[in-house]
């Protein structure tokens, strides 16, 4: 009676586990459902993927954790690692994918935002130009100030 009550423990355990490995790992997938590649198309859909990717990261965390501690219970320890070290690969592979293509696209929006204020800048560069007054003629080739003929430039002042 024993065997059996340690036997029906540690299969629920076991079912636990994958329970807690299944609801886990829909996280992720939910990630990557809702953020199929090249699906983030906008700021708004990329700030909330953003807001999204650490609580799946966390989550990759805790089912890390509490599956290790199952390996090591295990007699086939290094294998149930390995095997749980390529899910966690493949579930931080997922949350990354959607991370770097939010931040292109932040970056991309960003870029334009900067290159949208450098050409309104030269717009209105221009424009203050254009409605300058032009100077013209001898006015403009004269430093401004007139020198009459008669005065003599002074001997101690370089340059004249």
């Amino acid at each position: 009676m024993f065997k059996l009550i340690n036997a029906s423990r540690c299969i629920t355990a076991i079912a636990l586990c994958l329970n807690a490995a299944a609801f886990a790992q829909q996280a992720e997938q939910a990630l990557d459902a809702e953020f199929p590649p090249q699906s983030i198309d906008t700021v708004e859909r990329a700030k909330e993927a953003l807001k999204q990717v650490p609580a799946v990261r966390t989550d990759i965390d805790r089912r890390v954790a509490l599956e290790k501690t199952d390996c090591y219970q295990r007699f086939f320890t290094t294998s149930c690692l390995d095997d749980l070290y390529i899910r966690e690969r493949k579930s931080r592979k997922i949350a990354r994918r959607v991370e770097v293509e939010a931040n292109a696209l932040l970056r991309k929006d960003k870029a334009a935002q900067r290159d949208l204020a450098v050409a309104q800048r030269e717009q209105r560069a221009a424009e203050q130009r254009a409605k300058a007054i032009t100077i013209t003629g001898s006015a403009r080739d004269s430093d401004g100030a007139e020198v009459p003929a008669d005065v003599k430039p002074a001997e101690n002042e370089p340059g004249r």
